[in-house]
């Protein structure tokens, strides 16, 4: 009797499951960063509502060296945010690059981890301008964590009209923003390139001048025909003293 009162109190009692916190990384393959710029590295933790984090560490792994990074960190270009989950390192090194390891902790007592490459950007990026319109950035497939900035300037003046920058400033429209020469700037954790755009001005001074280079072809036409018109009446006059006239009759012999 008394085994099926525990049984009982045992399936009247609440039951509480709670399941295992997962951590990932945004970007789940290597980052590329250029000396100098800004790494964020961001994890996003996956867990029921009961869950409770109690701990989130990361570590800094290069070559044979293993670095723990807390929020106590003497270093001032770095700095934990978003309650651990986000790292940002400033003015990269390096001796920042390597393997970044984040690791989860929960209430159990359990410890999930995910782990990100961090590799340095040593190939300057390839930026080129469409149709004077779009500022093109080929990162040859390498990923990245931040989106790029443009800025345009047109003759050394920075464009600030909203209706003229598109695509988040990647286009330009350049029927608001007219002039001879077009710079893209663009910044990203990859790096800062700039690109120029001067626009044709032989095409314009080809295109001014054809009245006149109508005009020189048309004397050109007629100095032909004049020297040609020339050189028959010079043959012509030539034959006329070649032949010479005569009126003296010849006597036939009887």
């Amino acid at each position: 009797m008394g085994l099926w009162r525990l049984v009982w109190i045992l399936c009247m009692m609440p039951v509480f499951v709670h399941g295992e916190i997962s951590v990932n990384f945004k970007t789940g393959r290597p980052l590329y960063v250029a000396l100098g710029k800004t790494l964020v590295l961001e994890a996003v933790f996956q867990k029921n509502p009961e869950d409770k984090i109690d701990m989130v560490t990361w570590d800094h792994e290069r070559e044979k060296e293993n670095i723990r990074i807390s929020g106590t960190v003497h270093d001032k270009r770095i700095s934990l945010e978003k309650d651990n989950a986000l790292l940002r390192i400033t003015n990269i090194s390096r001796g920042d690059f390597g393997t970044y390891k984040v690791t989860v902790t929960d209430s159990n007592g359990d410890q999930q981890h995910d782990s990100i490459e961090v590799r340095m950007m040593e190939q300057p990026l390839k930026v080129s301008i469409v149709n004077l319109l779009e500022c093109f950035v080929d990162t040859n497939d390498v990923a990245q964590w931040d989106t790029p900035q443009f800025l345009w300037f047109v003759d050394g003046v920075e464009v600030t009209t909203q209706t003229a920058l598109l695509a988040n400033g990647r286009r330009l429209n350049i029927s608001q923003v007219k002039g001879d020469n077009y710079t893209c700037i663009t910044h990203s954790s990859l790096g800062t390139v700039t690109t120029h755009y001067e626009t044709s001005k032989e095409t314009q001074t080809s295109s001014s001048y054809l009245p006149c280079c109508k005009g020189l072809i048309a004397a050109g036409v007629a100095l032909a025909l004049l020297f040609v018109a020339c050189v028959l009446f010079m043959m012509r006059s030539r034959k006329r003293h070649l032949y010479v006239p005569t009126d003296v009759e010849v006597a036939v012999p009887n």
